[in-house]
């Protein structure tokens, strides 16, 4: 008999799945059953066992047809608890599910579905040293962008709004991304909200003179696992390099703690380039597909 059973979000036992998440070695805060409920219209599961190991599948229909897909608000998933049970549970994902497109964790393997997987960039970087340690592994550049922000005297305010940031990047990053809707802006907005009520998130901004917000990022905190959630940048900030000031005031802070600070990417080689700038180390996942369809997979990532 198998010891995998797929259950409905809505009957998971919330706290033996959650304490299958908070004991697992690589804490994301995206698998608590709070988050998927909250980033996910409807969401089925495969359980090990008693709850031994865990693989969420948050679902959508299309023309009658289920498929899994990653939530926006997520970057990584997969199997939590028991990593053993990967390719065990990733084999039982029923048929009814004609496309599945899972973004793995960083703690799964995947043995004989390698084929089936897409390797993906996440940089991470360990501050549970000193400030002087950190800052020894910036690059030149970044040294440099640092030494051209001091230049500034930049003004911090401490009470900004999600609704802020969003408002922000819409008025820039957000105009060259025809992909972002409203309804992503909206789900963004209300991500920040709920971490925030949870004491879980926070904002970190910079002002230019008088009072001009130039560049602000949002961080959430869970397990000792910081997270860049969101950030954005304006046409000033970039010129005085804000963002590099804001992330290393951040690094100042939290060095010399038990914290690993998550970039939350990136395969984008330009903020990759940034991101590594500060001395971040690559943690590799893995994207795994599959199709029941008799569509090429180039197709159904458009249709879905």
């Amino acid at each position: 008999m198998s010891q995998i059973t797929l259950i409905e979000g809505k009957n998971i036992k919330e706290e033996k799945w959650d304490s299958c998440v908070n004991r697992f070695e690589f804490p994301l805060i995206y698998g608590n059953v709070w988050y998927l409920d909250l980033v996910c219209e409807e969401w089925d599961a495969l359980v090990y066992g008693d709850y031994d190991a865990i693989l969420p599948l948050p679902f959508k229909s299309k023309g009658g047809l289920n498929y899994v897909y990653r939530p926006y608000g997520v970057q990584q998933l997969g199997v939590f608890g028991d990593i053993s049970k990967t390719e065990e549970l990733l084999s039982a994902i029923p048929a009814k599910y004609v496309w599945v497109d899972i973004f793995l964790n960083a703690g799964n393997e995947l043995g004989k579905h390698i084929s089936k997987s897409t390797p993906q960039t996440n940089l991470i970087l360990d501050l549970s040293r000193s400030y002087e340690s950190v800052y020894e592994g910036y690059s030149k550049q970044t040294k440099r962008n640092l030494k051209k922000a001091q230049k500034t005297s930049f003004g911090s305010f401490g009470y900004e709004s999600p609704e802020q940031l969003i408002s922000l990047f819409k008025l820039n990053k957000g105009k060259d991304l025809d992909n972002l809707q409203e309804k992503q802006y909206q789900k963004m907005t209300q991500i920040m909200h709920t971490l925030m009520h949870k004491n879980l998130g926070y904002i970190n901004s910079l002002y230019i003179e008088p009072n001009h917000l130039c560049a602000a990022a949002f961080f959430m905190e869970w397990k000792g696992r910081v997270t860049l959630l969101f950030s954005v940048t304006d046409d000033s900030g970039k010129e005085t390099q804000a963002m590099t000031k804001l992330l290393d005031e951040l690094f100042i802070f939290r060095s010399n703690k038990p914290v690993l600070f998550d970039f939350e990417g990136s395969n984008i080689e330009s903020l990759a380039r940034f991101y590594k700038g500060f001395g971040a180390e690559v943690e590799t996942y893995s994207n795994y597909t599959r199709n029941r369809l008799p569509i090429p997979q180039s197709i159904i990532r458009r249709l879905f």
